[in-house]
Parts: structure tokens; sequence; C-alpha cells
């Protein structure tokens, strides 16, 4: 997941599901296990502000198409 903030000055962020560490996609497709709830970190000199996003996965990309894309 992609996690943006704006401040002065520029905010630090992260990105973690329910707490483990921040884990990226590298470009792959996401399945059911990527399902939970995200936790997301912007912090800076003044302080910080979390938001969180329940992410759902309703189909695979295997599960739809075929295993070969097909």
């Amino acid at each position: 997941l992609l996690c943006r903030a704006d401040g002065d000055p520029p905010p630090s962020t992260r990105c973690a599901r329910d707490g483990d560490a921040a884990r990226g996609w590298g470009g792959r497709a996401v399945t059911r296990a990527d399902a939970g709830r995200y936790v997301c970190r912007a912090t800076n000199k003044h302080g910080a502000a979390v938001r969180s996003v329940t992410v759902t996965v309703e189909c695979e990309w295997g599960m739809w198409w075929g295993r070969d894309g097909d």
C-alpha cells in the first residue's frame, strides 16, 4: 500500500499490516492472504497521524482466470 502525507517538515511514512513490519508487494498480485487491517503512520517533529484501512481481496487472479492466465 502507498502511504502519502504532507507536512512541514515533510513526514516520514510507514504502512504495515496488523502491526507487522512494512511489507512491499513488489509488483506481485495480491492474494486473500494479504487481506486485513493496515495501519499507516506519518511522523515528523510536530507529532504523528495514524489512519487505518481494511483491505478485502475478493478474487485471486489465478482463481478467476485460471492458473496460466487464460
